[in-house]
């Protein structure tokens, strides 16, 4: 059986990552990256969103990672990991508030810390 032929293969399901600024009254600096895809500086108004869509790796090993800055210094986080977003989402959608960033489903919201740097 062929790797092509192999319906469970991540390569063939798209992923979506949407970043939606949750900042009230603030402007938000995003800067998306992988290792191999650099998504370049957008700026957000509160309320409006930027998306990407990729395929997630064969093994495992898709990741992005984004910085945001919204005037009170530089945040940022591991905004896709393959290994712990895969399962849980195809279209994820985040939303970045000032202490944490959420991901938000049809049945569920998680909200993380950024990292520390």
């Amino acid at each position: 059986m062929s790797v092509d032929a192999n319906p469970w293969d991540p390569r063939k399901k798209k992923t979506t990552v949407v970043v939606e600024n949750d900042i009230e009254g603030r402007e938000l600096a995003v800067h998306c990256k992988s290792r191999d895809d650099d998504l370049h500086l957008c700026r957000l108004q509160p309320h409006r969103s930027f998306d990407w869509t990729f395929r997630p790796t064969f093994f495992e090993t898709t990741l992005f990672y984004c910085s945001f800055d919204w005037g009170e210094g530089v945040r940022w986080f591991d905004i896709y990991i393959q290994d712990r977003d895969y399962y849980i989402c195809k279209y994820c959608r985040w939303l970045v508030r000032r202490d944490a960033v959420c991901l938000t489903t049809d049945s569920n919201q998680a909200c993380y810390y950024y990292k520390r740097r």
